[in-house]
């Protein structure tokens, strides 16, 4: 029982990071929807977390998620020391808001934790930010095909105006999604689960 429970959680954590790879895809349409992702992942992994946090209201779910968004990112070329930062920091902030709102089991909580963990992607691109040449290189061979829009598009992209209102948006509708998935909030006793 306790492999199929790893494998439940685990498969339901994979799907949270899908979440991200595949908003990250529309990239190649549009500069924005890379450094952007986050608006739009703010809504696409809020079930796989939602699901998690009900299943197992356990210690440890929200930075389980962020060391697989990490791990899939150093996988795929894209991880480096701004994003092993905002997972480890951002994961512990969730983990702690999921322990002072609700001991692991509220509804608060899980809203909370879900809005932090949101702003994942930000730690990612903020190297577009802080260190433009990195960037470049690190991601240069993923937006070839495309290198004219992207930097057609930068000045306005990358002002700070656009981060701050893309953050704000991205922390509202974390909120609110998972404010609405968990109207009917009744998280399992998965200690005794077995016996059910």
């Amino acid at each position: 029982m306790f492999m199929e429970r790893a494998f439940k959680v685990i498969g339901l954590a994979l799907l949270y990071v899908l979440a991200f790879f595949i908003v990250e895809l529309f990239g190649i349409v549009h500069p924005y929807a890379w450094t952007y992702s986050a608006v739009i992942a703010a809504i696409a992994a809020s079930w796989p977390y939602f699901k998690l946090c009900q299943r197992y209201p356990v210690p440890g779910i929200a930075m389980l998620c962020a060391i697989m968004l990490l791990l899939f990112n150093f996988i795929i070329g894209q991880g480096h020391e701004y994003m092993m930062l905002g997972c480890f920091g951002f994961g512990l902030i969730a983990e702690g808001l999921r322990k002072l709102l609700g001991n692991y089991r509220g509804r608060m909580g899980v809203i909370a934790s879900y809005t932090v963990l949101s702003l994942i992607p930000y730690s990612k691109t903020c190297v577009l930010w802080i260190d433009f040449d990195t960037a470049s290189s690190m991601f240069g061979k993923y937006i070839l095909p495309f290198r004219d829009i992207y930097y057609a598009t930068l000045g306005r992209m990358l002002s700070f105006p656009v981060l701050a209102t893309m953050i704000v948006v991205t922390l509202v509708l974390a909120c609110t999604t998972m404010w609405i998935l968990t109207r009917n909030w009744r998280p399992s006793d998965w200690f005794n689960h077995d016996n059910q």
